[in-house]
């Protein structure tokens, strides 16, 4: 991977109603190209002065974003149609996984679904801690961890009923 150094630009909050809705913040098309030229997915944003972890996304029609849930939101500031100051780089490690200590708890003490879950890729385990960490109550994340791990365990995750 060749060394690609922070960009800076200013962008405007939009809102995607094509399929799944969500906010999202449209990156400059030189900005991605010289990401995806240098295979650079995942990249630290910093927001309004907010730091995250995202993916860069691509729309099937062209352009490149980043996905802004309503809690990034309300911490940076910006609303639908407000800009924002954006620097993205490379994220260092991108796949580090941020697993909610009450998962990894879970999984220490099921050692059926932590068999499983070793075998997932890295993007399908993002995807499903984001069920957990997506509860804001400690308690709705605990609840939340132990169902999934019997979801893995028993293959019961809606991916498994294809």
């Amino acid at each position: 991977m060749s060394k690609v150094v922070t960009d800076r630009f200013v962008a405007t909050i939009v809102r995607l109603d094509t399929g799944m809705r969500y906010h999202a913040l449209p990156v400059p098309d030189d900005v991605a190209a010289k990401l995806k030229a240098a295979g650079v997915r995942r990249l630290i944003a910093t927001i309004n002065g907010h730091t995250c972890k995202r993916a860069l996304q691509n729309h099937a029609d062209g352009g490149s974003f980043l996905i802004v849930g309503m809690e990034l939101l309300k911490t940076c500031g910006p609303k639908k149609g407000s800009t924002a100051l954006v620097t993205l780089a490379p994220d260092p490690e991108p796949d580090e996984l941020d697993m909610p200590d009450a998962f990894a708890l879970v999984l220490e003490q099921d050692e059926a679904a932590l068999a499983r879950w070793n075998t997932f890729p890295i993007g399908r385990k993002r995807s499903l801690l984001h069920f957990v960490t997506s509860a804001k109550q400690e308690a709705t994340q605990i609840k939340r961890a132990w169902e999934l791990a019997e979801k893995i365990r028993t293959h019961t995750l809606y991916s498994d009923k294809r």
